[in-house]
């Protein structure tokens, strides 16, 4: 067994000592998967999902890369564990994980938007 040190990071999550305690959170993998998806410049949104959101499986719109929703909704899914006020939108963004449209990669893009603000 082998001491490193002060634990300060550790499966995507951040530790800071203060002297109230010790802080958890999630900034730098946010501030990583913004990157990676190409949203670190993007606007900012006050909520994560609208009230009354209802999105369904519409065939009119046009399909999005399955792949690409997927991984955006899987980072989605690991900051939930630190970020409970976007667990409905990503709940509701999982469902269509199959055949996303239009629509639910808005919705995802607006749920990074508001990780950016916060």
């Amino acid at each position: 067994m082998t001491d490193l040190g002060e634990l300060s990071y550790f499966l995507g999550i951040e530790f800071m000592k203060t002297s109230r305690g010790i802080i958890m959170h999630k900034r730098k993998y946010i501030t990583e998967t913004l990157k990676r998806f190409h949203m670190q410049n993007c606007n900012l949104v006050a909520v994560p999902v609208n009230a009354n959101l209802k999105i369904d499986n519409s065939q009119s719109e046009q399909n999005v890369d399955a792949t690409l929703y997927r991984k955006i909704v899987w980072c989605l899914r690991f900051i939930c564990q630190s970020r409970p006020k976007i667990s409905y939108g990503v709940g509701v963004i999982s469902r269509f994980m199959t055949r996303p449209k239009q629509s639910h990669l808005a919705t995802t893009k607006r749920i990074m938007r508001y990780l950016k603000g916060t």
